[in-house]
Parts: structure tokens; C-alpha cells; sequence
């Protein structure tokens, strides 16, 4: 296994009961989500002044708005009065530059945060309005992705930030792509579950039969060529099941495998296009770059056995126009993959509360597994 990406010995996996234990997804919350950047949106999805998305990450709460002079802020959706959420709706759009307590009417300026204007008939001489504006949270714009951080310490390094990063990202132009779907899902699983499933593909022919037929080494419960032991001998053999790629004919993911005559731009005269390049951030994104378009799924933990994912479709706007291109193609196919994979989460979820004190157990070929489990521990003392 030398040549090979695999583990050269099995090894455990998290306690099963890191899974569901309430403590262990506080600590989660805290050592993780409180300081890692989380994707929230393109910049597009606030494409006017005055408009406003909110975004819950379990129990917390974050209002991002794009103020009067069309500059992007992000505060957390808590009033200083006593605590109230500021805006309850996914999105909407703002009468004016005011984000306005719907409890008891306590006004901020979009812009700078800073309280404008309480409801009360008095102001006490030990009140001051300049120490109750609201909490900004750090904001991030990369590549027209808008990202946040609830440690306002915390800086921004692309290179350490992906676990899994390709330049090509910098080439495509995504701030100038328009979203053409939004699909979004709960699933009943630990939001660890579902990176665990992305990580592998021991699950790919029996959990994903139209993917596996796509993309054939797939097919071989394997994630990519060298994660068999004998890679090498098999890499002569012109089959895509042994070279990697897409099944002959097939340009891109889409339910007849067709890119219906459109490309994008940055990648039209690429030759040898892998069919797919991805992205990762841990804990909440991984963006899926294809001939054609873009996907990007943002993960969300609801409670410590649901969450939600929230996905995006990019194209350009050329594509988009095209009479002939039904956008259809690809979000069925994508949503019919991920649909199976919340099916085989959940079913993972509920398989961990019986009562036993041994922890699961990684094969060779989760070595991507190993990793995330590597990071998490990292950051957390899982027991």
C-alpha cells in the first residue's frame, strides 16, 4: 500500500456516542463553530441595498445585510435591549437604513451597528448609547463568497482554511456567476455524519447507482485511482473505471451526463478536465466545480442529531440564457445524489445509541475520514 493513498492499518473512529452527547456537541459549538470561518452566501444572494439574509447555526444567530452605500456588514441578530432577534424571516429587504427591535422598537444604524434610538420616555444619565450597538460578527469576501467568523480575532489564511483547495477556483470568475437554484434539506443525522459520508465511497454503488455509473471508479467503491493498492498495474488500462473522469460521452453531472453545449468560460479549452474538481472547508462548506457549472453545499448543525444542508447552483449568465439549456439536468441529478446520502446518514444516526463502549472502526480507504477525525480532535476532547 505504499504507492497507495490508504491507510496502512485500520484504526478507530470517533465514540459512537459523540454522535448524539449533548456535551460533546457544546463542545463542538464552542471549540469549532465559534471560531472557524463558516460559509454563509454569495454576495449576490444580498444583491440590493437594504437587503438582509439571516443565518442560524444551531442556536446561534447572524443577520447579514448589505447597507444604503451597498457595503456587506454582519452583526449578531440579538437586540441590546434584552435579547430579542432583530429579523426573523431566511430574507427579506429593509424600508430603510434601520434595523428596528420588533419587541420594543430599539433602532440601529445598519452601517455601523451603532443604537440610534430606544422606545423609552427617558434616558438615564448611565446609559450610553455609543456602549449598546450591536455585536458585529467578522466578514470574509473571497471569490464573491461571503464568509463569517464569530472570533473577531480570528484571521483569514486560504491556505490553511481548505483542507481541500484547487486554484482553479481563482480562475472562473464565481463573484460574477448567478445562482440559478437553491435546494435546501434537514436531515436526522449529526452534522459529523454527513462530512463522514462525503469522505468516502465504500457507500457509492449500493447507496448511489447513477453516480457510480457517471463516474466509473466510483463503482469500485473508491474515491480515486490510488486508493487501490495496485493503482499502478490498473492506471494502463484506458477504462475510466481505472483512469479516473466521467464515463465516456458524459461532460458533466447531469442526468444524461451532457453539458448541453455550454461551458464555462475559464475552463472551455481545458483538455483534460477531471469532470469534477472540489473544495473543502471543515465544518461548513465544499464547493463542486464542473464544465458547466457550480455547486456549492453549505452545512448547517441544527441540534446534536439534525442538521441541514443548503445548496446553491452557479452558472454564467450566458448559460442561463441559452433557450437550449435546461439548468434541470444537473439539479435533479445533484439533488437525487444528495437526496441518498441523507438516507444513508440518518440510517448511520440511528445506529449509534445502542449501548456499547467501542468506538466504530476506519477501513483503508477512509483515510479522508481519518483526517477530519484528526482535525477534530484536535479541538475537541472527545471521551
Amino acid at each position: 500500500m505504499a504507492n497507495s493513498n490508504n491507510l496502512e492499518q485500520s484504526v478507530q473512529s470517533l465514540p459512537l456516542q459523540s454522535y448524539y452527547d449533548e456535551k460533546n456537541f457544546e463542545d463542538e459549538l464552542t471549540a469549532i463553530w465559534q471560531n472557524e470561518w463558516i460559509y454563509a452566501c454569495h454576495e449576490k444572494s444580498l444583491s440590493e441595498p437594504l437587503s438582509y439574509i439571516t443565518l442560524k447555526i444551531s442556536n446561534y444567530n447572524v443577520v447579514i445585510l448589505r447597507d444604503k452605500n451597498n457595503q456587506l456588514v454582519a452583526y449578531l441578530n440579538t437586540c441590546r435591549h434584552r435579547g430579542s432577534i432583530l429579523c426573523e424571516a431566511d430574507s427579506g429587504k429593509l424600508k430603510r437604513n434601520l434595523l428596528v427591535c420588533q419587541y420594543h422598537q430599539w433602532s440601529y444604524d445598519v452601517s455601523d451597528g451603532k443604537l440610534v434610538k430606544t422606545s423609552s420616555f427617558e434616558i438615564p444619565d448611565n446609559f450610553n448609547h455609543e456602549e449598546h450597538s450591536l455585536y458585529k460578527v467578522q466578514m470574509n469576501i473571497w471569490n464573491g463568497l461571503i464568509f463569517i467568523n464569530f472570533n473577531n480575532k480570528a484571521t483569514w489564511n486560504t491556505d490553511s482554511m481548505f483542507q481541500d483547495f484547487d486554484d482553479t477556483v481563482n480562475k472562473v470568475g464565481l463573484e460574477n456567476f448567478e445562482i440559478g437554484h437553491t435546494w435546501q434539506k434537514n436531515i436526522k443525522c449529526n452534522w459529523k455524519i454527513f462530512w463522514e459520508n462525503y469522505s468516502e465511497c465504500l457507500h457509492c454503488p449500493n447507496i448511489h447507482p447513477e453516480l457510480s455509473d457517471l463516474v466509473p471508479v466510483y463503482s469500485r467503491r473508491i474515491m480515486d485511482i490510488k486508493d487501490s493498492p495496485n493503482w499502478e498495474e490498473l492506471a494502463v488500462k484506458p477504462d475510466p473505471k481505472f483512469q479516473g473522469g466521467l464515463k465516456e460521452g458524459a461532460e458533466t453531472w447531469s442526468s444524461d451526463g451532457s453539458a448541453q453545449g455550454n461551458k464555462i468560460k475559464a475552463l472551455s479549452d481545458i483538455k483534460d478536465f477531471p469532470g469534477h474538481i472540489y473544495l473543502t472547508t471543515w465544518p461548513s462548506m465544499f464547493m463542486a466545480i464542473f464544465i458547466d457549472h457550480i455547486r456549492i453545499v453549505r452545512v448547517n448543525p441544527i441540534d446534536k442529531e439534525n442538521m441541514s444542508l443548503s445548496v446553491d447552483w452557479f452558472f454564467e449568465s450566458e448559460t442561463l440564457a441559452d433557450p437550449n439549456y435546461d439548468k434541470k439536468n444537473v439539479v435533479d441529478f445533484a439533488t437525487l445524489v444528495m437526496g441518498q446520502d441523507g438516507d444513508a446518514c440518518e440510517l448511520n444516526q440511528k445506529g449509534v445509541y445502542n449501548p456499547t463502549s467501542k468506538p466504530g472502526t476506519l477501513m483503508p480507504e477512509e483515510y479522508e475520514l481519518k483526517r477530519f477525525h484528526d482535525w477534530l480532535r484536535q479541538k475537541v476532547n472527545y471521551a
